[in-house]
């Protein structure tokens, strides 16, 4: 028999509380705008630039110099036309999985077509939505509805632990599927606004709880209650391809707008780069504002605004590179360290010794 996974101490509903992240740092990574993250890069940059001309051992004056300044943004126009052809390199990689022979894309739709006729037949309804918000709210109120039924299914048992075991698992799971399915109402694809419930929807841990739970009552189980445990596991066991699914077709998204916005900053930054080596003269800027130097204030102005493509590519890669990483294991697998796992292990270890 496996051990209790006290059901009662679930972890948190969000995933910033399970992985123990500030609030800021999740919005930076994850939620906030990825243009606004793209203008606190750059105005970062920009700030440093000037924190270390103020307080540096530097000579600005040495440095802002027509000679010096073309060998600066010649560099640039090298690094952005790189970086434009890795984008674009990268781009066609991940989107080679979307042309095909008539035989790969019949499979693909056939295995899409397969997964919501059986989605249809656990959720008992007659066409599962096209929406993948509401795709993905169905899955979660088709388990929502299964752990009510258990829940009812062992309320014969009231007072005792396995009734309360259960009823904890149960309860838990059905306040955070609502809180779930009402963040993922109206959110449209495309949006960060579909995959970020999703990630907050421990489903890993919900099919192990729910596992352990029926192996441990296994033998004082009704065959009602059984049935609902195996139903239960079914309707999360769902959510996994399907979040799966979703977060591939957002990566591609996401990869197709990073290389448009790339794309778009480009032109400009190359532009300005050629502007600065060919007549940008800074013997004609003069003065200084609140103790910097106008030249250096112009030129580092337009050297940041040549890092846009970089940024941009920057800013959507922190947060495709950190969805990847929190939906890593697909199944009931949990890759990071838990107070709940911790808990599990030690009761694994009281139990064996028990034994012995």
């Amino acid at each position: 028999m496996s051990s209790d996974p006290d059901a009662g101490s679930r972890p948190a509903d969000t995933m910033r509380e399970r992985v123990g992240e500030t609030r800021v740092k999740i919005w930076f990574l994850i939620s906030a705008n990825r243009w606004l993250v793209t203008g606190v890069i750059l105005a970062s940059t920009y700030a440093l630039l000037l924190v270390f001309h103020l307080f540096g051992p530097t000579t600005p004056q040495r440095f802002v110099t027509t000679g010096n300044v073309s060998s600066l943004f010649s560099s640039m126009i090298i690094a952005t036309v790189t970086s434009v052809t890795l984008v674009l390199s990268v781009s066609q990689f991940v989107l080679a999985g979307e042309i095909g022979p008539l035989g790969q894309q019949r499979e693909r739709m056939t295995n899409e077509t397969e997964f919501r006729e059986e989605v249809e037949d656990a959720a008992g309804i007659g066409v599962s939505p096209v929406e993948p918000s509401r795709f993905l709210r169905t899955l979660i109120e088709t388990a929502e509805t299964r752990a009510i039924t258990l829940n009812d299914a062992v309320t014969s048992d009231k007072g005792s632990a396995q009734h309360e075991e259960i009823a904890a698992f149960t309860d838990g799971l059905v306040e955070h599927s609502k809180t779930v399915s009402d963040d993922l109402r109206d959110a449209d694809f495309g949006s960060f606004e579909t995959l970020l419930p999703v990630l907050n929807y421990n489903y890993s841990w919900k099919i192990f709880t729910a596992r352990t739970l029926r192996d441990k009552y296994d033998e004082s189980l009704s065959t009602e209650a059984a049935t609902a445990f195996d139903e239960l596991i079914e309707a999360l066991r769902f959510f996994g391809p399907a979040r799966e699914h979703f977060k591939t077709l957002y990566v591609q998204w996401e990869i197709i707008n990073i290389s448009r916005a790339v794309l778009y900053g480009a032109m400009p930054a190359l532009a300005i780069a050629g502007y600065m080596m060919l007549e940008f003269d800074p013997a004609k800027v003069t003065g200084a504002a609140f103790g910097v130097s106008t030249a250096y204030l112009v030129v580092s102005a337009l050297y940041v605004v040549t890092l846009a493509p970089f940024a941009v590519l920057l800013s959507h890669l922190l947060r495709v590179l950190t969805v990847m990483k929190r939906t890593l294991a697909i199944g009931p697998f949990i890759l990071r360290e838990t107070e709940q796992l911790k808990a599990v292990r030690q009761e694994e270890s009281t139990e064996i010794q028990s034994k012995r």
